[in-house]
């Protein structure tokens, strides 16, 4: 009997698990998170820099921290990018900027071996631990329980939701509004947007409908009302905040707070050049 896929498997016991977007490529944040009380990272590729060598050092690096890795891959036609985080360690894929069922189906080739998908095989990897008398264990866990966890950020994806969530690999499904606000011309309006409200609904439906489990929760500004009201929607897997804005509020919070208790001194702060966005 395979291990099953960790993050469905803390679901499945009612338990409620939290992760966080990694654009830093610090494995000592990484480390961080384990100490803390993470259960799960979103390795980003799609706006970070994180190249493959390093990626799989960041996995390495969450496995020893207790943190289940996932990756966001850079889009949905690079064959060698999912491949490489599937055989990095990642035991799923987050799926950027999915418009139909077809987008599925495609990374579904690249990251499944024959004869589910068309992936090459390879013993030599870390995520096959290097071992080619059990490869064919690998291939039996790799095709049931890696993971593609289908982004909804756009009208496509939110037109053809029902399709998405009917495929049986989709299991997880992220709706990110702050995307979504700005394709559906509503700016960073968000969640206060009601077209995107009622793309959410819309997801929330179909994802019900086929037991498909919801990710998300409020990211920018997690408080518990925010995130009650996301578990009440149907959130089951939070992932809240990204590692560099969240250093950022620390930093901004941290001036002010020195601001603050200079002021009425008759001191000073020395102005900073750097504040304002491209002054």
């Amino acid at each position: 009997m395979h291990k099953k896929n960790r993050l469905l498997a803390l679901v499945e016991q009612k338990l409620v698990p939290l992760g966080i977007q990694v654009f830093t490529g610090s494995p000592a944040l990484i480390e961080v998170l384990g100490q803390t009380g993470f259960d799960f990272v979103m390795i980003d590729t799609e706006h970070s820099t994180t190249n493959a060598r390093a990626l799989e050092d960041l996995i390495r690096t969450a496995e020893l921290a207790g943190l289940i890795p996932y990756v966001r891959i850079p889009d949905l036609h690079s064959e060698v990018d999912a491949r490489r985080a599937v055989e990095a360690g990642a035991e799923g894929l987050f799926l950027p900027l999915v418009q139909s069922v077809d987008d599925i189906k495609r990374v579904a080739d690249f990251v499944f071996i024959p004869p589910k998908g068309r992936r090459g095989i390879c013993p030599a990897t870390r995520a096959a631990r290097y071992n080619i008398s059990q490869f064919n264990q690998y291939i039996e866990w790799n095709n049931a329980e890696i993971a593609l966890v289908p982004m909804i950020e756009n009208a496509g994806g939110v037109e053809h939701v029902e399709e998405i969530c009917a495929h049986p690999d989709v299991k997880m499904l992220v709706f990110a509004p702050g995307d979504l606000s700005v394709q559906l011309g509503e700016g960073l309006q968000g969640m206060r947007s009601p077209k995107v409200q009622s793309a959410y609904r819309k997801v929330l439906d179909a994802a019900a409908r086929h037991n498909v489990t919801m990710i998300g929760g409020p990211v920018d500004n997690p408080t518990p009302e925010a995130c009650r009201k996301a578990f009440e929607d149907g959130v089951r897997i939070f992932t809240l905040g990204l590692d560099m804005l969240g250093f950022r509020r620390f930093c901004e919070q941290t001036v002010a707070a020195l601001d603050a208790g200079v002021a009425g001194t008759g001191f000073k702060r020395a102005p900073s050049p750097q504040s304002g966005f491209r002054d």
